[in-house]
């Protein structure tokens, strides 16, 4: 059979779906001598079981690809002897299968072939050889032969491919095997010299690695394949988690009489041998901790049945301290990428913040951004009204808890005021330890709530929660206390420029409003509202005060009225100093007769409590959704129309606009 023999139908048979990417093959470093160790002719007759075993370790690491796992597949040795058959081959078939790879013997390359039909085929067969070459002389030491599936072909250039990644898997092994031979075959002068040089090569390895399932994936690798005998498992701490099935949480709450437990706490080696029954040698059990320089990250637990010898538990050691080192780097190496992505993070979320001035635009975009960054299910955002000591939710996702308030010593919002620190709570419906609304209300039982911060003093709080239990980690609480004490800072510069903005229109003789600023209220009020009343009071005789008693208690009389009418509104109602003895009072939603009744009040306060004893007179008018005219102007045109009506009745009363409005 020649590699001309027959056209591949392979042509025909590929379709899309098999357009399969292969793994690449590493190119050895030529620095390293380990991976430049080769085999010989001489070596030929004792490297089968390698060959077999890589060709398992080879099928399995290929079970994905369909055309690998359906064909059928034959492995020869340098002298076309079968070491590896499908099921049960007919003695015809294996006949065949070695013509075909003694012509891939004597082509030196990947040939294919049709299989003729047995006693027990029907149809012929497509087949295809490869020959397998050492490194460095390039002699044949093996070929890889197959039966390839119709609904799955193989083209030669791809079994080329694939035995090129059979011989990376072969080495592998056969470089552990190497090494294991060597630390037991040399002197003690050359073992100890050539173990070093092994030590740095297998270090080396897993200095390599910045992952840490990469790293973990090695150390068993290499552990396995220099010491097979010896049964093999990773404890670590807490804080690490991961998929491998050797790789198990310590159990630390365990008595120190548990060794591993032992070794983790001490820092040092634990051996401990127990006898079996007649007739079965004793079992070693050993627990090595995994060490950096910060700390104890795990333990490595060994079972062997053949006990260790010092030389061997010497180079386990030395592997766990390099492996505890670059496990301590590759967490530091995670951390930091973390890290600087929770600093970018910081970075843009207070630069959005101090974007905005306004609490509750601040206190929605944190909200919005927490949810998110934490993946929770829940949150609020609250802020503590530092007069009348009261924590207000402001924003959230929690739509009925908008607007509710707490007291600063209760609950939750309590401890976070008093200690300044941040909670984490990983199962409340287990133990409900201290009553809160918002986990009672949003039947989460895994919380994290951090106080707003600045100046050394609270201003609010954020709480996230989550339904799920243990849901937050100490990362996010770390994180989260970061971002509050961020997002405090800018709650408390909206704050000071809102009560910037707040005295800016402020009169400074009398602490009334500006003008200005009562203009832009009942402007926004008449926007958002159906009705109000403003009231216009003047001081009567104003200048013949200040003639007689002077400038200095003109001024005095002038705040007396004030506060008396500071004193008699609402909370709502807005009070402004219109211009010299002239004020005014805007009720949001109140008509003119129940403003009529405030200045009342008003007027016989002021003609009973001022000192020199002055009286005022007092104009109204009103408007609502009816008015063909609703504006500013038009207010304070007609509530001045009937303050004029009042001072030239006689002064010293209350009169309303007498507009006929439709």
């Amino acid at each position: 059979m020649s590699n001309n023999s027959w056209n591949s139908p392979a042509q025909n048979w590929r379709t899309e779906d098999q357009q399969t990417s292969y793994p690449v093959v590493p190119v050895a470093d030529e620095s390293f001598w380990l991976q430049n160790v080769d085999i010989t002719a001489s070596d030929f007759p004792h490297i089968e079981p390698l060959l077999e075993e890589s060709l398992s370790d080879w099928l399995q690491q290929n079970r994905a690809l369909d055309r690998v796992i359906k064909a059928s597949w034959f492995l020869f040795n340098d002298e076309l002897k079968p070491l590896v058959l499908p099921n049960q081959p007919c003695d015809h078939l294996c006949e065949q299968m070695q013509a075909l790879a003694g012509e891939a013997l004597r082509l030196h390359g990947a040939v294919e072939g049709r299989i003729e039909p047995g006693a027990a085929a029907i149809t012929p067969a497509y087949a295809l050889a490869v020959p397998l070459y050492t490194r460095k002389h390039q002699q044949c030491f093996a070929l890889l032969a197959c039966i390839v599936a119709p609904e799955h072909p193989l083209l030669p250039g791809e079994l080329e491919i694939l035995s090129k990644y059979y011989e990376a898997i072969f080495y592998k092994r056969f470089e552990y095997t190497y090494v294991a031979d060597m630390l037991y075959s040399a002197t003690v002068v050359e073992r100890e010299a050539q173990r070093r040089s092994v030590l740095f090569q297998v270090i080396q390895r897993m200095y390599d690695k910045f992952e840490i399932d990469a790293l973990i994936h090695e150390m068993f690798d290499i552990v396995d394949q220099m010491y097979p005998q010896v049964r093999f498992e990773l404890l670590v701490a807490q804080d690490y988690e991961s998929s491998i099935p050797r790789v198990k949480l310590l159990q630390l709450q365990n008595p120190l009489e548990d060794m591993c437990v032992r070794s983790f706490t001490t820092g040092e080696v634990a051996i401990e041998v127990h006898s079996r029954s007649e007739g079965h040698s004793d079992q070693m059990e050993t627990a090595i901790p995994l060490m950096g320089k910060q700390g104890v990250y795990g333990v490595f637990h060994l079972l062997s049945e053949v006990p260790l010898e010092e030389e061997d538990l010497e180079l386990l050691v030395v592997i766990a301290d390099a492996a505890g080192r670059t496990f301590e780097n590759a967490k530091l190496y995670e951390q930091s990428k973390l890290m600087n992505e929770d600093l970018r993070l910081i970075n843009d979320i207070s630069q959005r913040m101090n974007q905005s001035l306004h609490l509750q635009q601040i206190f929605k975009f944190a909200a919005d951004e927490l949810l998110q960054v934490f993946g929770a299910d829940f949150v609020v955002a609250m802020y503590l009204d530092q007069e009348t000591g009261v924590f207000e939710v402001i924003d959230g996702n929690v739509e009925h808890l908008i607007g509710v308030t707490v007291d600063k010593e209760e609950g939750l919002s309590g401890i976070l005021y008093r200690d300044k620190e941040p909670i984490i709570l990983s199962d409340y419906c287990s133990n409900p330890s201290v009553e809160s609304i918002f986990m009672r209300e949003t039947g989460a039982c895994s919380m994290i709530a951090s106080p707003m911060m600045s100046g050394g003093e609270v201003n609010g709080a954020i709480f996230l929660g989550h339904k799920d239990r243990h849901y937050f980690s100490y990362d996010n609480f770390k994180l989260l206390q970061v971002i509050t004490t961020h997002i405090g800072l800018a709650v408390s510069n909206a704050s000071l420029h809102a009560e910037l903005s707040r005295m800016a229109s402020k009169d400074a003789l009398t602490g009334l409003y500006q003008r200005r600023y009562l203009d832009e209220s009942i402007k926004n009020y008449q926007n958002a509202t159906y009705s109000g009343s403003l009231l216009m009071v003047d001081i009567d005789k104003f200048k013949a005060v200040n003639d007689t008693y002077g400038h200095q208690v003109g001024d005095e009389v002038l705040k007396q009225v004030s506060r008396v009418i500071q004193r008699l509104i609402r909370e709502g109602d807005i009070a402004a100093r219109w211009g010299g003895e002239e004020l005014a009072v805007y009720f949001p939603q109140v008509d003119k007769s129940r403003a009529q009744t405030i200045a009342e009040e008003i007027r016989i306060a002021v003609s009973e409590e001022t000192d020199p004893m002055v009286t005022v007179s007092c104009g109204i008018a009103d408007w609502n959704w009816k008015d063909q005219d609703v504006s500013v102007e038009s207010l304070f045109y007609r509530a001045d129309r009937a303050l004029y009506q009042a001072k030239h009745s006689g002064r010293n009363q209350v009169c309303l606009d007498a507009s006929v409005r439709p």
